[in-house]
């Protein structure tokens, strides 16, 4: 019997983190398999809006997940309030090429436990799920999502944000309230956090990204938080002025110490780094391919 885990594909459709040879190869490969999997145009959209799919996987017994960076899809399910169990497998294809995730896809492989000799013989060549792209003024699902285990509450991030994406609750955690109020390629709120406890999963590289390497010592990322709580009830314009005070007072300290240590980036009002330009807010579904077996239910 066929013991490998059923398997979620998440195509990545609307970033160009992931080269788009490697989605390709891979998702005609589970195409052909026999699999039992779904392929999905977005994780982080079905994560922003807690789509049920995502807790029928985290519930449903061994799962292999075909996606990006492993905290990232670990913190995304947990956004969606359907936490991966810990012996969920999870294949990144921002490091692992092709090569390596093909050979789990082989025919016959992760069909929930048919035999190769029960599965009905194919006609042609099976269909590859297709991703529509988002059309001028459809929501990119870019978001943050945090990463507890990192997270030291200080609510900087509820504090320096100015559009409502963070909220705390009567005991002083923050929480993702409001993604799709997330400026589209900005992620300045991971740059500033001490911990490295933000993700934005379509960020191009690094801990922002979700690697689990080190933040590089040229991101500027301060030491300990920085008192944001006086924007507190502002007028935008005049927040966003008095902000950019504090980050220039930062910026000036640093430059009087020995070792430099630069300012956060200031944040693009569209587009951004590894996003297609053009692209905001609001937000609109988007839906997913289902197979089982390699026919679509």
């Amino acid at each position: 019997m066929d013991k490998r885990p059923p398997i979620l594909y998440c195509h990545c459709a609307h970033a160009d983190v992931i080269p788009a040879d490697t989605r390709e190869r891979i998702l005609e490969a589970l195409a052909q398999s026999g699999a039992a999997y779904e392929a999905v145009a977005d994780l982080c959209e079905l994560a922003a809006r807690r789509d049920p799919l995502l807790k029928k996987f985290a519930e449903g017994g061994p799962v292999r997940i075909i996606a990006c960076w492993p905290r990232t899809v670990r913190w995304l399910f947990a956004y969606a309030g359907a936490t991966l169990p810990a012996g969920a497998v999870i294949h990144n294809m921002r490091k692992e090429l092709p090569e390596a995730l093909v050979p789990y896809l082989a025919p016959g492989e992760h069909t929930r436990g048919r035999k190769a000799g029960d599965r009905k013989p194919r006609l042609g060549k099976p269909a590859v799920p297709q991703f529509d792209a988002k059309k001028p003024g459809e929501w990119v699902p870019w978001f943050p999502v945090i990463d507890y285990d990192r997270c030291q509450d200080c609510r900087q991030c509820f504090q320096f944000c100015l559009f409502g994406v963070y909220a705390a609750d009567e005991g002083g955690k923050v929480r993702v309230a409001k993604p799709e109020n997330c400026k589209t390629g900005c992620p300045a709120c991971a740059r500033i956090c001490p911990q490295a406890a933000i993700i934005f999963p379509k960020y191009v590289e690094g801990a922002i990204s979700g690697d689990d390497a080190p933040p590089a010592a040229d991101e500027g990322r301060p030491e300990k938080p920085i008192d944001f709580s006086s924007l507190a009830g502002l007028d935008i314009h005049e927040a966003i002025r008095r902000r950019s005070a504090i980050l220039r007072a930062r910026q000036e300290r640093e430059q009087a110490k020995p070792q430099d240590m630069p300012v956060p980036k200031a944040c693009p009002r569209k587009g951004g780094v590894g996003m297609p330009p053009g692209q905001d807010v609001p937000a609109k579904k988007h839906g997913h391919a289902s197979r089982e077996g390699g026919k679509r239910e």
